[in-house]
């Protein structure tokens, strides 16, 4: 049938314009071919139809055409005004249909895109347009904007879209800090579209730099704006301001603040005072000072003891900023510290403030003493040693300490001793507790006190007496043999009474006997027992054995050595064994000994066989045992033969020797049957050098002797037998000998070594330290052949018989004990051993530490009571040295009576033997007295006087007023000139002595100057010829020695003294020549005494009372002065004249008139208001500024020093009579005391004493400071009115003087 095919196409022709063509293949195939498809003319369904006569049939497909994107509108670069809403297309065409996206690129280039998502508010994309609403300077880069459908590799343009914007700003406003005194750099960066133009402003005002040096600025052109910098060269307080940078475009202007605070560190705070303390805190408070425009973050109280330095000393305690009070706490009580403040801020710190010391308040110890440790010193002593507690825990000084002990089993308080604080740093304090129990336990405390009162106990500390060393050795001590190797030794304790103690237990000391001298070879067993076994032993030997008890004080004495014997047994092999062909049929075969005989050797045994492939039975040869070498004969030449030996005691026969194979030869060499060795002698003794030689033809022998071939001569020889003697070996002997034997058939040699041993050669000794009562020497022995036993160390004081003591000789270093403190000594030691004792060494001279006792100090040694006083002889140093005892005697104060017996000198011998521990009191004293105390204190290197001043408390247990005494002065100042005078000199013997040489001197210098000018020389210079100096003849008055010691007199300053003022004549002249008592009657030689005895108790208007002694006629005149004597009950004045010359001495301040008038003052010890005479130079002096004023106080006078919250003042002087009275004469009154107290002057020259007795000098001086045409009498007006106006309130007038 025929078909027909028809082709639908969707909306487009198919023809072939359209590119379509039909093609027919047959009357069954149809194609529809399609060229260049388009996606707009060809896509959609197409249908073939197909029909026949039967019918129709179609089919529909369809047509796809992909189509890769294309542009419709590409975007290109764009400009937006900032804040506009921008709009960019983006429009691509495709089959699918594209998708279009856009990305921003990250940097400034156009790379590195990312999606848009997040890059900026208001940015989106709407069927491929690119929206951003309100754009702004921040949109402003490259964007991609791609299109891809799948098809192809898609489109993509890259634009720039650039935004004009005015100058921004981002921040508006900010505050930037900058420190004090560095730079500091403002920045402000504008945004925007260039060109930008910055200005900038301080508080409002422009600021220009070249008008303002101070300030900098620069700009740098970013890519999106301007960067300007304003530099402050040095930032200072000033320059805290507000800043403005204005930025302007042609877009706009934009501005931004920035607010500079310059910041420093705080200044010093101020105001630091102290609101409260106690002992272990402070409260203080301040103000606050200038922040430095940081808010003070923190204080810091900085605070250190005054002792230590603000750098390494320091500690701080933190304070909150806002607090302007704090608290200082953990202080130490009585310390001393400074405190200051420093604050801080986020800059930094102040400075430091001005210190304020502080002184916390004292209390009692706080803490217990530390290292406390208590030894045994002996059975019946403790030594307990602490140190003072922590410094921090003194809370005060440490005045001493109160040491308790007890027995510690007992339930009784503590018995307490004190003890005084050691001042020494870190020295550790310590107590003998003596007198106590054998091996007892007792409990010791200690506890710190200080002013306040006592710290707190230390922990219990018990210790035990020491046990003392068993005084006898065990008794019944014995020893059995049991075997070879075993020794039962039994024994009984010691006596109970002489254990001194728990015996623990024994212990055995055991050796051989042969060398019992060495220590090394001795050995100990130690056991509880009273019975033990010594097993080990060496067999066959003598052993000595010794044993002792021992306690914890030590080893106790050792019991006289014993000696046991242990039992034989079987020897041990031969050392060695030789066999040496002799002949043909015969072999020497020789032996050494055993090195263990293990007994009495009886025989030995010699054992030969033959070997080879059938040995034979051993057969045994008997030898006897002084024999070592045995001739086998008759033996087979082809034959090998083995030979050994034992060797056999009454025990039996014990192992055998190595065995040798000899083979009997025709042919004999040269052979040497001894063995070498090393041969021991004794000094002296004949020495044999075996060397048996066998061999054929017959060997010849050679000696050397130390390596040089032998020089016969009679003490060494060669014997027969081949052997060498030496005769009467010395140590040169000793070396290397060798044997040599050699025949045609061959050699052999021996070398033996000969060992001499003699006496050991000397020890060198030399010290290694001493003690007090050890030396500590150094030995060395030298080495020896011989072993060395022992030592013996030889010793003597100087002038002494020689002692010695054994040495053990492997002791380097011996302590000799038990010698005599600070003593010489001579030592040295000899050594010995089995020889003998060898040559002594040099001889050491040394001496012991020590010295003799050295004195304490007053206060530390003497301990005052009304009627006693107690002598802490504990307080003397030693010198190392034990002390022996000490001599003590006193008397009273200035008592120098010389008695005989037990008051030699005044002195009373308390006791001369005084036992050195503890105290010692001296009672039936008198309450309220001054004494003299003489100590001698002696031990071991000599004895130490010292003499000491104390005064007894009165009744009612009050202090007394302290007495002058210048004899320890005068003394030390002796010593100094003469030190080469023996301490038994009396020195105020001596000063006597060395007194009257002085005026003797004196007085022949006067009249050899004198004389010459009696006659001779100018009237202004020739001595008075005038009788001024009669005077009757007191030359027999005398006072009793009662009166006497009340006495006081006044010291004549070493000086010229003032004249009256206004006067022609001093005050010596005016009383000559103007006195009632007329020329012949003058007070000058007269001394004025004052009364005293009843100082503290007589009524202050009776104590001026005076005794007025004149010169003996005669004799010159001496005068001492004239002076204001203090008048009160405090003041003590003591005179004397030497008896017979009519010279009254004048010494201020007090003192004792003695035997023979001489004085001895008491202490110096001077007021404010009397000079001391030794310091007139210092204050009223020469060139002293004061000299001459009307407010000068009397020169020389002392007064002794009132007792503490007692004092006394003086009383006012007696009436004051005109210096015109016509009834001033002489005499023992009141008024005589002051009649011329005027004679001293405001503003005058100075008359010395001689000038006193000079007319023409007085003539000339007589208008020396008197003003001018004014006549005597007006002159003693004028100095009346002064002296009335010059008065002071306690009734004494300037220059108020006393003759003397």
């Amino acid at each position: 049938m025929n078909i027909q095919w028809t082709w639908q196409g969707a909306g487009a022709a198919l023809n072939k314009q359209n590119g379509v063509d039909i093609s027919r293949f047959g009357p069954r195939r149809s194609i529809l071919t399609i060229e260049n498809l388009n996606n707009n003319i060809h896509t959609g369904n197409y249908t073939c139809l197909v029909s026949n006569s039967a019918g129709n049939v179609n089919h529909t497909a369809e047509l796809i055409v992909i189509v890769p994107p294309r542009w419709i509108v590409e975007p290109t670069d764009r400009a937006f005004a900032q804040g506009s809403d921008a709009r960019i297309e983006c429009k691509a065409d495709g089959f699918p249909k594209p998708n279009v996206a856009w990305k921003k690129a990250a940097g400034d280039g156009p790379m590195d895109y990312r999606d848009l998502k997040g890059s900026a508010p208001g940015m989106r994309v709407e069927d491929g347009h690119l929206i951003v609403a309100s754009i702004q300077k921040n949109s402003e880069g490259y964007y991609l904007c791609e299109a891809n459908n799948g098809i192809g590799a898609g489109l993509s343009a890259v634009i720039f879209v650039s935004v004009q914007a005015p100058p921004q700003f981002e921040i508006k406003f900010r505050n930037q800090t900058a420190r004090r005194g560095e730079p500091a750099v403002l920045q402000c960066e504008a945004k925007g579209e260039k060109p930008i133009g910055i200005l900038w402003s301080r508080d409002g005002k422009r600021l220009d730099p070249k008008s303002d040096p101070g300030y900098t600025i620069r700009e740098e052109i970013l890519t999106n704006g301007v960067l300007s910098d304003l530099s402050v060269k040095r930032s200072e307080r000033t320059d805290t301001a507000l800043f403005t940078c204005v930025a302007t475009n042609a877009f706009g202007s934009d501005e931004t603040s920035i607010n500079l605070i310059v910041q420093e560190p705080p200044e010093v705070p101020f105001g630091l005072k102290v609101l409260d303390k106690s002992g272990r805190s402070v409260q203080i408070a301040w103000s606050e000072p200038y922040n430095g425009n940081s808010p003070i973050t923190r204080y810091y109280i900085e605070f250190k003891m005054s002792k230590s330095d603000w750098l390494t000393g320091k500690d701080r305690v933190l304070v909150p900023g806002n607090q302007v009070m704090a608290g200082v706490y953990n202080l130490r009580p009585a310390t001393t510290y400074h405190v200051r403040l420093v604050a801080e801020n986020e800059v930094g710190t102040s400075e430091a403030s001005q210190s304020v010391t502080i002184i916390t308040a004292e209390e009692a110890p706080s803490g217990p003493p530390t290292g406390i440790a208590v030894e045994p010193v002996d059975q019946h002593t403790l030594k307990l040693t602490w140190k003072p507690p922590l410094k921090e825990e003194w809370n005060g000084d440490i005045m001493g300490y109160y040491v308790g002990y007890k027995l510690a089993s007992s339930d009784k308080p503590y018995l307490f001793e004190t003890v005084e604080f050691s001042r020494e740093v870190g020295k550790e304090h310590h107590l003998m507790i003596s007198n106590l129990k054998t091996y007892t336990e007792y409990s010791v405390v200690v506890q710190a006190f200080n002013r306040i009162g006592p710290g707190p106990m230390s922990k219990e500390v018990t210790q035990h007496t020491a046990e003392g060393k068993p005084e006898q050795a065990p008794q019944d001590f014995s020893c059995t043999t049991l075997t070879s190797q075993s020794i039962r030794v039994s024994w009984n304790s010691p006596p109970l009474v002489s254990a001194n103690g728990v015996i623990k237990g024994y212990k055995v000391i055991f050796g051989p006997a042969s060398t019992w001298y060495d220590e090394k070879t001795k050995e100990t067993k130690v056991t509880s027992a009273t019975e033990t076994i010594l097993h080990g032993l060496k067999k066959y030997t003598n052993y000595n054995i010794t044993i002792l008890a021992y306690t914890s004080g030590g080893d106790g004495i050792p019991t006289v050595a014993i000696s046991c014997h242990t039992e034989q047994d079987v020897p041990g092999p031969p050392m060695a064994v030789k066999g040496v062909v002799m002949s043909v049929d015969s072999i020497l075969v020789s032996w050494q000994p055993p090195s263990e005989p293990n007994g009495i050797i009886t025989q030995y045994t010699v054992y030969f066989r033959t070997t080879g492939e059938k040995e034979s039975e051993p057969k045994p040869q008997r030898v006897p045992a002084f024999q070592t070498t045995y001739e086998m004969s008759g033996l087979q030449r082809k034959e090998r033969y083995e030979f050994w030996v034992t060797a056999s005691t009454g025990i039996g026969e014990g192992k055998p020797s190595k065995s040798v194979i000899v083979a009997p030869s025709s042919k004999v060499p040269a052979k040497i049957a001894s063995f070498a060795e090393k041969v021991v002698a004794t000094h002296k003794e004949d020495v044999k050098l075996p060397c048996q030689v066998v061999g054929v033809p017959a060997p010849e022998i050679q000696w050397k002797v130390k390596g040089s071939p032998l020089t016969q001569s009679d003490r060494l020889r060669l014997l027969p037998d081949g052997s060498l003697l030496i005769k009467e070996v010395t140590r040169k002997d000793a070396g290397i000998y060798q044997c040599k034997a050699e025949n045609s058939f061959g050699s052999d040699a021996i070398m033996h070594t000969l060992v001499v041993q003699a006496p050991p050669q000397p020890p060198s000794i030399a010290l290694a330290g001493t003690t007090g009562t050890a030396i500590t020497v150094r030995l060395k022995s030298p080495t020896d052949s011989a072993p060395l036993h022992g030592l013996t160390l030889h010793y003597k004081q100087d002038f002494g018989e020689w002692e010695t003591t054994q040495i053990a000789p492997t002791i380097n270093e011996y302590t000799l004990e038990g010698l005599s403190c600070g003593t010489r000594y001579q030592l040295y030691a000899t050594s010995y051993n089995g020889i003998g004792t060898g040559e002594a060494s040099d001889i050491l001279n040394t001496r012991t530490k020590g010295t003799k006792p050295s004195v304490p100090s007053a206060q530390k040694f003497i301990e005052v009571s009304p009627n006693s006083v107690t002598l802490h002889l504990s307080s003397w140093d030693d010198g190392g040295c034990t002390m022996l005892y000490f001599v003590v005697e006193y008397k009273q104060k200035h008592h120098t009576d010389y008695g005989t017996g037990n008051n030699v000198g005044g002195w009373t011998t308390v006791s001369n033997s005084v036992k050195p521990s503890g105290n010692y009191v001296v009672l039936d004293l008198t309450p309220a007295t001054w004494y003299e105390l003489r100590i001698t204190a002696h031990n071991n290197v000599g004895f130490t006087p010292a003499e000491f001043q104390f005064a007894t408390l009165t009744v009612t247990g009050n202090v007394i007023a302290p007495a002058r005494n210048n004899d320890n002065d005068k003394r030390a100042l002796l010593e100094l000139i003469f030190p080469w005078l023996p301490e038994w000199v009396d020195y105020n013997l001596l000063l006597v002595f060395l007194a009257i040489i002085i005026i003797i001197l004196v007085a022949i210098a006067i009249l050899c100057v004198a004389l010459p000018r009696r006659k001779s020389g100018p009237e202004s210079v020739r001595l008075r010829d005038e009788g001024l100096y009669a005077q009757p003849d007191l030359r027999g008055m005398t006072l009793k020695r009662e009166f006497r010691d009340e006495l006081g007199y006044i010291a004549p300053p070493n000086r010229k003294l003032p004249p009256v003022p206004g006067s022609n004549y001093n005050t010596c002249d005016r009383l000559k020549r103007g006195g009632p008592g007329g020329p012949d009657e003058e007070i000058c030689p007269y001394a004025t005494f004052h009364l005293l005895g009843f100082r503290e108790e007589m009524d202050p208007s009776k104590s001026a009372a005076a005794l007025t002694l004149p010169h003996p006629p005669g004799h010159g005149h001496h005068r001492g002065g004239s002076q204001s004597a203090p008048r009160g009950t405090n003041t003590t004045r003591y005179g004397k004249g030497p008896v017979g010359t009519g010279v009254v001495s004048s010494v201020a301040g007090g003192g004792i008139v003695g035997p023979g008038g001489m004085i001895a003052p008491p202490n110096n010890v001077f007021s404010p208001e009397y000079d001391d005479p030794a310091n007139i130079d210092e204050e009223y002096g020469y060139g002293s500024p004061r000299r001459g004023t009307a407010g000068r106080r009397s020169i020389g006078s002392m007064r002794t020093v009132p007792i503490p919250e007692s004092p006394s003042p003086p009383p006012p002087p007696p009436p004051r009579p005109s210096d015109s009275s016509p009834s001033s004469t002489p005499s023992h009154s009141q008024n005589n005391q002051s009649t011329n107290s005027a004679n001293d002057s405001k503003e005058s020259n100075e008359l010395s004493e001689a000038e006193c007795d000079r007319d023409p000098l007085i003539k000339t001086r007589n208008s020396i400071g008197n003003p001018p045409n004014l006549s005597t009498e007006e002159m003693r007006r004028l100095l009346e009115k002064n002296e009335a106006g010059n008065s002071i309130p306690n009734g004494l007038t300037p220059y108020d003087t006393v003759n003397v």
